[in-house]
């Protein structure tokens, strides 16, 4: 079981071999250790030392997140069994296995954003949006098209692509919101641009999900397929974050603006971030997103158990008999 810890003055303490958790004095929780996967912690308190051991001869991870959503750390055990899968990541990150993934990716993204466009013109029938849709499905046939061979040239390609329909996509939503938000393109540092800052925070957010969800399983996320490695950066988590981009952050951001629960004023211009006030309700807005349930194949899923699952599809395209597929969802 996955055991989540909410609320302040919390304690964990041990029992024999029971995990035992206690706000101030009274007792909320006595689970036997080895009935725990990991244990997440939201909020404040402390866990004692016996607590501590007894969780790692269990192979419990403990993790802590803050009230955004944000991962601030993770206590992993030392634990053998994800030395070959760690093998086969940076095996793969480097020969056609790991090309193949990075183009599932790229072509998942792409689909994602053509539906997201196709959605919101709708109602509206802008004439620019739908060409930019019909653009952004020849550069998916191009890359349906485009022969797999182990070369580090393909790569470039597929950036290129990728880059090229990102264009068209953040053109095709700066039509479609508001004018008062005065949202041109993408820019990671936004001067005073409200959408921006509310991408920048989102994504943030549901990178920490994806993170913690990669670490579980027990791969590398400094390791990733379709972006490069760089110092601190989290290479495996920017590439499964493609996936799911538009339908938990871009969706709720375009929500918010549209129903004008965050607008232009929301802006903090010390800083040109988010203020207070709103970071808490775009945080609440994405965690909600994550905890609903969507129809997804022949069942109920929440969007944070997709994420669980696409990263044990990979473990499985790694070491053992699965093909990547990529999170696609028309909406």
């Amino acid at each position: 079981m996955k055991l989540i810890i909410e609320g302040y003055n919390k304690s964990i303490h041990k029992k024999d071999n029971q995990i035992v958790v206690k706000e101030k004095d009274e007792l909320i929780y006595k689970i036997p250790a080895d009935d725990i996967d990991d244990i997440t912690i939201v909020g404040k308190g402390y866990i004692t030392f016996d607590a501590l051991s007894l969780l790692s001869r269990n192979n419990v991870n403990l993790i802590t997140v803050n009230y955004f959503g944000q991962v601030e750390y993770i206590l992993e055990t030392p634990n053998q069994k994800y030395v070959q899968l760690k093998k086969e990541q940076y095996r793969s990150s480097d020969n056609e296995k790991g090309l193949k993934i990075a183009i599932e990716i790229v072509k998942t993204k792409i689909k994602n954003q053509k539906s997201t466009i196709k959605t919101l013109n709708k109602n509206k029938k802008i004439k620019k949006v739908k060409e930019n849709e019909n653009k952004i499905k020849e550069y998916l046939i191009e890359l349906e098209k485009l022969e797999i061979r182990d070369d580090s040239s393909i790569k470039n390609v597929i950036m290129g692509i990728e880059g090229k329909v990102s264009v068209l996509y953040w053109d095709s939503i700066s039509r479609l919101l508001p004018e008062s938000v005065n949202f041109k393109n993408r820019n990671q540092k936004p001067e005073n641009d409200v959408v921006n800052a509310m991408l920048n925070y989102g994504y943030a957010i549901l990178a920490s999900q994806i993170t913690k969800s990669i670490l579980l399983h027990g791969l590398d996320a400094y390791c990733g397929f379709l972006h490069a490695d760089r110092y601190k950066r989290t290479s495996l988590t920017y590439d499964l974050i493609e996936e799911f981009r538009q339908q938990i952050v871009d969706k709720t951001v375009i929500k918010l603006i549209n129903y004008k629960q965050i607008d232009e004023d929301s802006i903090d211009h010390r800083n040109n971030a988010l203020n207070l006030e709103s970071r808490k309700i775009l945080a609440a807005a994405i965690m909600d997103k994550l905890h609903s349930e969507i129809s997804y194949g022949d069942e109920k899923v929440s969007y944070l158990e997709i994420i669980d699952n696409q990263c044990s599809v990979l473990v499985d395209t790694l070491i053992g008999d699965g093909e990547y597929e990529g999170f696609y969802l028309q909406w």
